[in-house]
């Protein structure tokens, strides 16, 4: 392959499959992300409940609501 010549270059080599395999991996994981999951502001996230606007704790679960939620 290379000429030896104290190793730095089995050092870049190693390095280079590294990152490949890395860059690889994020590759991944970006194209498998579930598409974000929208749940409408008078049903409770966690177990579907209706919710009241003033409430601020689902009456049902005891779930609290998101900070972007009213």
């Amino acid at each position: 392959m290379l000429a030896h010549q104290g190793g730095w270059d089995e050092l870049l080599i190693a390095g280079a499959v590294v990152l490949v395999l890395l860059g690889i991996s994020r590759l991944r994981r970006r194209r498998a992300k579930p598409p974000p999951h929208e749940v409408p502001e008078s049903v409770c996230a966690f177990c579907g409940a209706a919710l009241d606007p003033s409430e601020t704790r689902c009456p049902s679960c005891g779930f609290r609501r998101s900070e972007a939620e009213p």
